[in-house]
């Protein structure tokens, strides 16, 4: 057991009539799964089209918002052009989850980039017209576009690539958007720059875009159509739910999604996190324009690198949410992020005060903290991402994203009302309104550790695990993907059990010494961890740690215990005790072995006649966990016991 805990030494086997909890049916067995990894065509393909959507939509917004401001004023363009593109999300959330599980997603990817071709048209149209409605009007379509793709889009990762692999698809799809973002907000204000004379040259009496305008054509429309190319290499995708029907009644079906989305509160929760990240994101992007003019002094040209900063963080951030997750949906990661976003947000109010030059020490300053900001962004929401898109239902998949997009971008038009609100009627400057939004996540920060307080300290303890060991893990694919198991260890150190759980694909229910966890602080997190306590020679404390793991099993849950009755003191492994092969009693669950090997000699072991009071004779300390192949109804303890000195006889 873990912590040195002693093993069970006596075979009760009461019979137990724990409640079965019956896993969710895989989409894919393991024999015909189509589904690949991050660099199969399919995947490739989402990502180009997604990178070029993303551009377009940016490139079309930061081009044409310029010209509103000159024609309307800088605040009515910024709040109505942000309006204009978040209203569709709004208007047609029921119809894009709709399409998303009635159709192929395939299918609407590649419809969608044919609309954007035709809808880029009619944005150079509005252009030369000189009307600023009429390119709001294009901007509402374009919107409207992005909301039918987005639960496709989404929708569609999932079976485009293997469960292990959705964290990390997520990051290069983040990065991906965020790239876009920088390169089409860049774009976007090149082409303004580049259409659009200055006043030295207005004698010309040439409309903002309109001078040089087939510039801008070329960029739009060639860039939706190499989209729509991109989209062809996706592989067709099965509809998830060919039987539903249109709604005909779209403020009737989008109340109906919420509603399905509520029925799975883990997934609303997500959902209402991933609307304050973006609430909180359109907010802050459109006060980095004010906060340029008037904080920093520089002219809307240098808006561009402002915003690549900040994007570029996200990029970052993404991906490193990606590769942190491990092959898992790691929700730990999120408080960290809002930790971030909240002190990096106050931390902006420090940038000084304009020196006169672009290129001033305040410049590159709001520069850094802006790339800080967008990391902890970036860390905050692509696990929720990643958990919506993986713990939805097949058949409902549509209908919940497009649910948690109108709940997203219910909160991004809700930003446009919030910008009027703080810099017009309460008079905030723009570093008030930062200083404000990180009050806001700090309240965020509080509620999202009281909801998920395993998954923050579980993701603290991987970070200094990381720190003092370097654990290569072999064999995990032998661990069941669901149902019942029980682990069975070695034990050589004190850390063998939290590194035991970082390692596993679920998260396993651990036996341990229970003397050692009567304090508060132990006992806490034994109860988050939800750990098994046993009191040697206690047998009601045994008899109910027995029933609680045999609970647990017929429950589908991992359950890990170390049978050899504490750790070893010599460094080799000691005989197992009997008493855990009556946890599999009426189970049908298999054991499989552990070999926890390289442990010998770190700060936690025995080695050298002590705990702890040593040093690592390595930093970071290398390890290897190895698991085996599962063991259907062993017959022993030594059989298993075997198993597991092979493992580490394999090394």
């Amino acid at each position: 057991m873990a912590n040195g805990a002693q093993g069970l030494p006596m075979n009760y086997s009461e019979d137990l009539a724990a409640p079965l909890e019956t896993p969710a049916t895989p989409e894919h067995s393991a024999e015909d799964d189509p589904r690949g990894g991050l660099l199969s065509v399919s995947f490739v393909g989402l990502v180009v089209t997604q990178f070029l959507v993303a551009l377009n939509d940016n490139m079309f917004r930061w081009l044409i918002v310029p010209i509103g401001k000159e024609l309307l004023g800088a605040e009515r363009a910024l709040s109505f052009g942000l309006a204009c593109f978040v209203l569709p999300y709004l208007l047609f959330a029921s119809i894009a989850g709709y399409l998303a599980d009635r159709f192929s997603k395939r299918y609407v990817i590649v419809g969608c980039k044919i609309a954007e071709i035709v809808i880029m048209a009619l944005g150079v149209a509005a252009i030369l017209s000189g009307s600023v409605y009429f390119m709001f009007v294009v901007l509402f379509l374009m919107g409207t576009q992005s909301a039918l793709f987005s639960p496709s889009k989404l929708g569609s990762i999932p079976e485009i690539v293997r469960d292990d692999k959705i964290s990390a698809a997520n990051g290069v799809i983040g990065m991906s958007t965020v790239l876009a973002i920088i390169v089409g907000s860049v774009a976007g204000g090149v082409l303004y720059e580049l259409t659009t004379l200055d006043e030295a040259s207005s004698a010309l009496a040439v409309a903002p875009g309109q001078y040089r305008w087939w510039i801008s054509a070329s960029a739009l429309i060639g860039v939706a159509v190499v989209g729509w190319l991109a989209s062809l290499t996706i592989r067709p995708l099965k509809p998830a739910n060919p039987e539903r029907t249109f709604p005909w009644n779209p403020f009737e079906q989008t109340v109906r999604d919420l509603g399905t989305l509520i029925a799975h509160r883990p997934l609303l929760l997500a959902g209402v996190g991933t609307a304050f990240f973006w609430g909180i994101g359109a907010l802050v992007q459109i006060t980095i324009d004010q906060f340029a003019e008037i904080e920093l002094g520089v002219t809307q040209g240098y808006v561009g690198p402002l915003l690549a900063s900040l994007s570029l963080g996200i990029g970052l951030g993404s991906v490193l949410a990606g590769v942190w997750s491990c092959g898992r949906v790691e929700l730990g990661i999120v408080p960290i992020g809002a930790a971030g976003i909240a002190v990096v947000s106050m931390l902006i109010t420090t940038v000084p005060a304009a020196e006169g030059a672009a290129v001033s020490t305040a410049y590159y300053w709001a520069c850094f903290w802006l790339f800080l900001l967008g990391c902890s962004s970036g860390l905050y929401d692509i696990p929720l991402a990643a958990f919506i898109q993986h713990r939805s239902p097949v058949k409902t998949r549509g209908s919940i994203l497009a649910a948690s997009n109108f709940i997203t971008f219910s909160a991004m038009f809700a930003a446009s009302g919030a910008f009027w609100l703080l810099t017009t009627a309460l008079h905030l400057s723009p570093k008030g309104v930062f200083f404000v939004v990180g009050l806001v996540t700090l309240l965020v920060l509080v509620v999202i550790v009281y909801l998920i307080p395993f998954e923050t300290v579980r993701f603290i303890i991987w970070i200094v695990s990381r720190i003092m060991y370097r654990v290569r893990i072999v064999g995990l694919g032998n661990v069941p993907a669901e149902g019942g198991v029980l682990l069975v260890a070695n034990h050589v150190s004190w850390a063998d059990g939290v590194l035991l759980g970082l390692a596993s694909p679920r998260h396993p229910r651990m036996f341990v010494y229970a003397p050692h966890w009567d304090n508060w602080l132990l006992g806490w997190t034994g109860r988050l961890a939800r750990v098994i306590p046993v009191y040697p020679g206690k047998k009601s404390s045994v008899v109910a740690a027995l029933r609680t793991a045999r609970e647990a099993l017929k429950a589908g849950e991992i359950v890990c215990i170390f049978p050899e009755g504490g750790i070893t003191r010599t460094g080799e492994m000691q005989e197992f005790q009997s008493g855990f092969m009556a946890i599999l009693k009426g189970t049908n669950a298999p054991i499989v072995p552990v070999h926890l090997g390289g442990l010998w000699g770190s700060i936690f072991s025995f080695e050298r006649g002590r705990f702890f009071w040593k040093l690592p004779r390595r930093w970071p300390y290398p390890v290897k966990i190895r698991f085996g192949m599962p063991i259907e109804q062993p017959t022993n303890s030594e059989q298993v016991r075997q198993a597991v000195e092979k493992l580490g006889e394999d090394e």
